[in-house]
């Protein structure tokens, strides 16, 4: 927790206050991902470069250009906290990672446009937020992927992996949005890299209306 002591200068005149938004004691139960040990297709943290087993089976099964980054681990620490943050709704959680996550994000300059992962119409109902688009802070979104899902459907949270990867495509692309993205490089964001299933999917969809490349950024794998 982190305490803040308000000085009476300070509350005479205020000022727009800088300050840490978690403590160092809980900034040590994250654990950041060393590209120097990660797979370079997913990011996923292991004790080589080699590209996992995972991505080997995507690429056996892909025809496409994708690989995504992150920045952290997801262990029991960042389980915690995205479930605190994302199924509890503690949007003030935001702060614990947006300004570090989109320093991380700035390193992709190379791309055209920056697009986060949308959620569907019944989860912006019940959260009432898009956690990515929180992660993200001062960063500008291109809103030019929207997703259509069943209302009973479940949501990928609730699936175990095989049900996860069998999931259909709920993205696309509104029709007034194909311009943007022709022939434009790509830099998905989301919050988790899992399975890959959902980046992929949204991957595809850009692909398929006409983008020159696309990678992605998680804030944690």
């Amino acid at each position: 927790m982190i305490r803040l002591s308000w000085t009476l200068s300070y509350l005479m005149m205020p000022q727009r206050s800088k300050t840490e938004t978690i403590c160092m004691a809980c900034q040590k139960t994250f654990h950041e991902i060393d590209e120097a040990s990660a797979c370079p297709k997913c990011g996923r943290q292991q004790e080589s470069q080699n590209v996992c087993k995972d991505c080997q089976k995507w690429q056996a099964n892909g025809s496409y250009y994708y690989i995504n980054h992150a920045l952290y681990q997801y262990d029991e620490a960042m389980k915690a906290y995205m479930h605190a943050y994302k199924f509890q709704g503690d949007y003030q959680l935001r702060h614990v990672f947006d300004t570090k996550f989109s320093q991380f994000i700035k390193k992709f300059a190379v791309f055209d446009l920056i697009v986060a992962l949308p959620i569907d119409k019944t989860t912006w109902t019940t959260r009432g937020f898009n956690q990515v688009l929180g992660l993200m802070g001062d960063l500008s979104n291109n809103e030019v992927l929207y997703m259509k899902r069943d209302r009973d459907e479940k949501r990928q949270s609730q699936k175990k992996r095989n049900e996860r990867l069998q999931t259909g495509n709920h993205f696309y692309v509104d029709v007034e949005c194909r311009q943007q993205i022709e022939n434009k490089k790509i830099l998905l964001i989301d919050d988790v890299y899992t399975t890959g299933r959902t980046l992929r999917h949204a991957a595809e969809t850009l692909y398929r209306q006409g983008s020159d490349r696309v990678e992605s950024v998680t804030l944690c794998r």
